[in-house]
């Protein structure tokens, strides 16, 4: 597909090999193929046998079979059938991590593509994720010593259907992308579809434009409040806008790994300007608020 060997032509110094995490998926191996077509030439396979179906070890011995045939480097692992969906995520990494280890890979590369985009943002945006922070999958990321690649990222699964079908290539199905017990799975098979219908158009490409734009202004965000002191847990915010103050008590809060309600943010933000300090818990912390501040845990109270 053009816009992988775009990605590639960008992105790949053309000599460090590549690692392609590869369920044999349509998305997968559409992505598998058209790497080969773009001359990705230094590719390696991982594939993670996740275990949840009788089949999946069937599988695993035919995607071997297919890579070997391909002469490319396989590597593979089985996780317990019983992992949950957050533990085989954390499994599927380490196992990821592992390998590049052992391998001076540039990217792992996944096969996420546009309605994957689409899902994960819905997803946010019913759970009432603040506007910046809804932007979800990028086509490159980080994670740790990791760098991400997601060529098809701005693709939409119906184009991929055809690619496959032009080149005879027969993907493997997984019957637990359609099971109404995920969330996932249910916004994929009932929620979209409803969205899609009602609209009368394909609501994905509209929700991945909303990402990107969340993305930029979390960037723009990002450096209005990149000068702004924080010091010892406290929050200076005197001096800037609402939606400012707003942005650095989302970054810390989360750096800190604590919740906070979009109704305690707004609290919080409206006692900054008091005279003196109100406190809200949450948990397990004290949070003050006022004098043109916000501080956790009530570090610097004293000496300020």
């Amino acid at each position: 597909m053009k816009r992988v060997k775009e990605f590639l032509d960008v992105n790949w110094d053309q000599k460090s090999p590549l690692l392609l995490g590869y369920s044999g998926g349509p998305d997968s191996k559409s992505l598998l193929y058209s790497l080969l077509d773009a001359g990705c030439s230094s590719l390696h396979i991982a594939h993670v046998d996740h275990g949840w179906r009788d089949e999946s070890a069937r599988e695993e011995e035919l995607i071997r079979k297919e890579i070997e045939g391909l002469g490319l480097p396989y590597f593979t692992t089985r996780l317990s059938s019983v992992a949950k969906e957050v533990v085989a995520r954390d499994a599927r990494l380490h196992f990821f991590r592992s390998l590049f280890k052992k391998t001076m890979y540039q990217a792992l590369i996944l096969a996420h593509q546009a309605d994957d985009l689409a899902e994960t943002i819905l997803k946010r945006i019913f759970e009432g994720t603040h506007l910046p922070f809804i932007g979800g999958m990028t086509p490159i990321s980080q994670f740790e010593e990791i760098e991400i690649w997601r060529p098809l990222l701005k693709i939409p699964k119906s184009k991929l259907v055809p690619y496959l079908e032009s080149k005879q290539l027969k993907p493997f199905f997984d019957p637990t992308n359609q099971n109404p017990i995920y969330l996932r799975s249910r916004m994929r098979m009932e929620t979209i579809p409803i969205l899609n219908k009602s609209f009368g158009k394909n609501i994905c490409e509209n929700v991945c434009v909303l990402a990107e734009r969340a993305a930029e202004l979390k960037e723009y965000l990002d450096k209005r409040v990149a000068g702004a002191r924080v010091e010892n847990g406290t929050l200076f915010l005197r001096g800037l806008e609402r939606i400012e103050q707003r942005h650095l008590l989302q970054k810390v809060a989360r750096d800190e790994k604590i919740f906070l309600t979009r109704v305690v943010i707004e609290q919080l933000l409206d006692w900054v300007d008091d005279a003196k300090f109100r406190k809200i818990f949450i948990q397990g912390k004290w949070i003050f608020s006022g004098k043109g501040k916000i501080i956790i845990e009530g570090k610097s109270l004293t000496q300020n």
